[in-house]
C-alpha cells in the first residue's frame, strides 16, 4: 500500500473497502500499510472492514487474535472475525463468543474488551 494507491482507492464510489489480516505474524508488514492507507485515504476508517481469521491454528482465542482485533479497533478500523472450520466448533465456545462480540458493531464499539463482554453475558 502506498500513499498514491490509497488516494486512488478513496476516489472510487463504493460503500466499503475490505481487507484481510489472517496471520498475526504479518503485523510488521501489515500495520504500516494500514496506517498509510488511513492517513492517505479520505475514506472513513469505520468503512474499512478488515477480515480477521481466527481458529485456524488453535481451536481457542489466542493472544494474536486479540492483538489484531484491538489494534484494528484502536486505529479506527472495523474488524470482522471469520472462524476457520466454524461448522465444527461447539456452540457457545469462546471463538464463537469472540465472533459475536466483534461482528456485532453496536456491542463491539460500546464494550472496550472481550473480557468485559464475557462478564456482561454471565
Amino acid at each position: 500500500m502506498t500513499k498514491e494507491k490509497a488516494q486512488m482507492l478513496s476516489q472510487i464510489k463504493i460503500d466499503k473497502i475490505h481487507f484481510a489480516w489472517d496471520r498475526y505474524e504479518d503485523k510488521e508488514m501489515i500495520c504500516p500499510k494500514f496506517e498509510t492507507f488511513r492517513k492517505s485515504s479520505k475514506i472513513n476508517p469505520h468503512d474499512l472492514q478488515v477480515y480477521v481469521l481466527c481458529g485456524d491454528r488453535e481451536r481457542e482465542v489466542t493472544e494474536g487474535d486479540m492483538y489484531r482485533i484491538h489494534w484494528l479497533k484502536d486505529h479506527g478500523f472495523a474488524p470482522y472475525v471469520m472462524l476457520y472450520d466454524k461448522e465444527h466448533l461447539p456452540k457457545g465456545c469462546e471463538l464463537r463468543q469472540l465472533q459475536r462480540w466483534v461482528n456485532n458493531r453496536f456491542i463491539f464499539w460500546s464494550t472496550s474488551t472481550f473480557a468485559e463482554y464475557q462478564r456482561q453475558q454471565k
